[in-house]
């Protein structure tokens, strides 16, 4: 896949993601922004070869409210 492809890919999935923050979290789209731009979720994400795109954004969201509450980015042992 090129660089072009993956980019709107991950601008979809993060736009998904973002909502999901704004509404479970109750905050602006700034605030959910910063939420999943600095996790540990999101840098993986960010990195095609980790296959973490082909999951669903509630999946990818479950991960990342994970480590919003744990401090750790993990992911569920039945995918592994």
């Amino acid at each position: 896949m090129s660089d072009k492809q993956y980019s709107v890919i991950l601008w979809r999935i993060s736009q998904k993601l973002a909502e999901l923050i704004m509404k479970t979290y109750k905050v602006n789209f700034r605030q959910a922004a910063k939420i999943l731009f600095t996790s540990k979720t999101y840098l993986m994400l960010e990195d095609e070869s980790s296959k973490l795109w082909h999951f669903s954004p509630l999946f990818l969201f479950k991960v990342l409210d994970n480590e919003q509450k744990t401090g750790l980015f993990e992911m569920p042992e039945a995918i592994l």
